[in-house]
């Protein structure tokens, strides 16, 4: 659900279009915090997400006038906010290859009592951890899982998005799921239960 409605949206990007600055910044207040939710969650970095989200908007003014409007603008939107992370992901690569004898973080939180957490019913604490497994996941199972399951869009959408298969968006997001479940068995003790 987005803080403007589409019809709102699209009288926004029309003035926007028009050179109307005020537009845009209501444009930009709008959609502002869906743009940094999804990057918070693709990068588990706040201020590596601060800066995603302003070089977005940045793409957005300068590439408004090739937005096609029968696509959803927030679809857009977030197409330019992934491939930035992604643009992030392979940066982070090339540092970590050039400065491979830094050793990596592998610190691990903890919470004070797993047992206390059902699995039925997600917790605060329990979906703070699994926001904090994403980091562990390949770069496209990462993607879907957040767009997906963390941002809650349709994998119609997650497809649109991404410019992926609906079929690989599934395969993906199967591989994702089983990965964050096995990682909650092993390190937090937190099994899967069947309703």
């Amino acid at each position: 659900m987005h803080e403007t409605s589409d019809q709102t949206t699209r009288q926004l990007v029309l003035r926007s279009k028009e050179g109307d600055l005020a537009a845009f910044d209501k444009l930009v207040r709008g959609c502002q915090s869906y743009a940094y939710s999804i990057a918070v969650h693709l990068l588990c970095d706040e201020d590596e997400a601060e800066e995603v989200v302003q070089e977005s908007f940045i793409r957005v003014w300068t590439y408004l006038h090739r937005y096609d409007q029968r696509q959803k603008f927030t679809t857009w939107l977030y197409r330019i906010v992934t491939n930035l992370c992604l643009d992030h992901f392979r940066a982070a690569k090339r540092r970590s290859r050039l400065f491979s004898s830094i050793e990596e973080d592998d610190h691990v939180e903890t919470i004070a009592d797993p047992q206390s957490l059902d699995p039925v019913q997600p917790s605060d604490e329990m979906i703070r951890i699994v926001k904090s497994l994403t980091d562990r996941l390949p770069t496209k199972q990462r993607l879907v899982f957040v767009l997906r399951d963390l941002e809650d869009l349709p994998v119609s959408e997650v497809s649109e998005i991404t410019r992926v298969s609906v079929a690989s968006i599934k395969t993906n997001l199967h591989y994702a799921r089983r990965t964050i479940r096995a990682l909650l068995e092993t390190e937090y003790g937190i099994k899967r239960v069947e309703p």
